[in-house]
């Protein structure tokens, strides 16, 4: 028996009518309630079986297909809401010159000479395109943003917007201008006209703390050079970081397919205001360099703080505490007395958090109003204030609570400076640590690291990427001062803890200012005696 399946969907005619205005009045929770409902719709298919096959139906008016007509609706009245304040943007750069052959090329070979160009034919260095991205509208006044790779060593800027309008800074150099650029967060702000135009169409940005893992997301952008291409997926995670793509990230990670041109895109929610900014992807390596389902956009919240820097003073300047610093980890929190935070491992003389008191040790909780649990927590939260602040910074001191203001200055470049060397003329307080698994020298009133031993409790500690290596120096134990090997051995048998925890700096080559840290090194019972 011949079957033929078929979906045949009925509505009324007056439901056009009313749904976009239902719609308008559903918060996006009573949305999702409303999908749930989906999984009814097959309470109104029936199978009706006749002599030659059968037939699938819907019945009229099932409220599981209103519901999914409504989030059809919903996902369509987003794009058509938000792909005006959309860009397509290309980064036109100046072609080298081709080199000229000479004639004697042509007479060697046998080859005719090509034909000499006439007047008025192109320059062979015309501006070409040399890269094609995407950006996103965000006021009136014609300011847009887009990713700095996008136009990185850009000669002239094209932006297209939706209605077909092409704004060219080759033609007419006021069309498009950079009003600044923050290579360090990936991001650039460009404005059309110079602002002589102030009814653009712009989207704002949401709320970060609104950002929700499993909500619905839309990616508007020109991927492969197809302009306008919309996307659609949810929020796979937030807070993602160490990507290696920026120096100061907090990414948004997506579903939603994003390829080659989607970069300086929006991400959108369902009410149309800006999750993010598009910047990459991860793909299937050499085999597969498109989507594979794993996009990730600079959220919002770091989006919107570069964004409003870079439109009032033209660059970020970010401020600076003078501080190294380090994570609070399993092993060190028993040693510092306390359950998070980030340990202050060393300080910049001079700078502001010396000036303002905070040491070598305490553990930063805090920096305004604001938690910090990592490291990426601490630079972001640093990143809101601008030199010349008073940033309010909680820590605790030996497990004592107390706060200080830190004046912030200006971020500076650091200098460079010879590494660190090892005398050989001053091997005479040499000695074996045999325990902990080091070969030390004393160096003008320094202890030094000569050798990591394989077998010692210092090559075999757990501390992340931390290691200890030779040309180290040796400053505390269990936070206790050590200049020479001998105080140094007296620390740690002295020690009633199960950790010996060292503080270390370390001098790098083309850097002026030491980098210093804590290592733990877990010590049993009989290494101590």
């Amino acid at each position: 028996m011949a079957e033929l399946l078929g979906l045949v969907t009925v509505t009324n005619a007056g439901f056009a009518e009313w749904h976009f205005a239902y719609f308008s009045h559903r918060t996006e929770r009573q949305l999702i309630m409303i999908m749930k409902s989906i999984s009814g719709l097959m309470l109104g298919v029936f199978i009706a079986v006749t002599g030659g096959g059968a037939l699938l139906a819907v019945a009229d008016e099932s409220p599981a297909l209103r519901a999914a007509m409504l989030v059809e609706d919903a996902f369509a009245e987003v794009v058509e809401r938000a792909k005006p304040a959309v860009v397509v943007i290309t980064n036109k750069q100046r072609a080298p010159a081709p080199r000229e052959i000479p004639p004697e090329f042509y007479y060697f070979f046998g080859q005719p000479m090509p034909p000499r160009r006439g007047p008025g034919t192109d320059r062979p260095n015309k501006p070409v395109p040399a890269g094609k991205g995407s950006g996103v509208l965000v006021s009136a006044e014609g300011h847009l943003v887009t990713n700095f790779h996008v136009i990185e060593n850009y000669e002239f800027l094209e932006v297209k917007t939706a209605d077909g309008t092409v704004y060219d800074s080759e033609k007419d150099p006021e069309a498009v201008t950079v009003i600044g650029v923050d290579p360090e967060t990936d991001l650039a702000v460009l404005q059309l006209r110079n602002g002589k135009k102030t009814k653009y169409p712009f989207l704002r940005f949401t709320e970060a703390e609104k950002v929700r893992v499993g909500q619905w997301v839309i990616a508007i952008g020109a991927p492969f050079n197809l302009d306008y291409s919309v996307t659609v997926g949810c929020v796979s995670q937030k807070g993602r970081y160490d990507m290696g793509m920026s120096t100061y990230d907090n990414y948004i990670q997506t579903d939603a397919s994003i390829n080659p041109g989607n970069s300086g895109g929006p991400l959108l929610n369902i009410h149309g205001e800006i999750v993010g900014i598009n910047q990459f992807i991860m793909t299937g390596g050499r085999a597969s360099q498109g989507s594979v389902g794993i996009g990730f956009a600079i959220a919002c919240d770091l989006v919107k703080q570069v964004v409003d820097v870079l439109v009032e003073d033209g660059e970020v300047i970010r401020p600076f505490l003078g501080i190294s610093m380090q994570e609070l980890t399993g092993d060190l929190k028993d040693q510092f007395a306390a359950d998070f935070g980030v340990i202050v491992s060393g300080l910049v003389p001079g700078e502001a958090a010396e000036k303002a008191g905070i040491g070598a040790g305490d553990v930063i909780q805090k920096i305004g109003e604001k938690t910090v649990h990592t490291m990426h927590d601490l630079r972001l939260a640093v990143t809101s204030y601008r030199p010349g602040d008073t940033i309010k910074v909680t820590l605790l001191r030996n497990g004592k609570e107390m706060t200080y203001e830190v004046v912030a200055s200006r971020r500076g470049t650091d200098g460079g400076v010879a590494g660190l060397g090892q005398s050989p003329s001053r091997r005479s307080q040499q000695r074996d640590l045999s325990k902990l698994g080091l070969r030390l020298n004393e160096q003008d009133g320094q202890i030094v690291v000569l050798e990591v031993l394989p077998d010692g409790a210092v090559a075999n500690a757990e501390n992340g990427d931390m290691r200890i290596m030779p040309g180290d120096i040796i400053h505390e134990v269990n936070r206790q001062s050590v200049k020479t090997v001998a105080e140094l051995a007296e620390a740690v048998n002295a020690s009633v803890k199960n950790n010996i925890v060292l503080r270390i700096e370390r001098k790098l080559p083309n850097q002026a200012n030491a980098y210093y840290f804590y290592f733990a090194v877990p010590m049993a019972d009989d290494d101590k005696k």
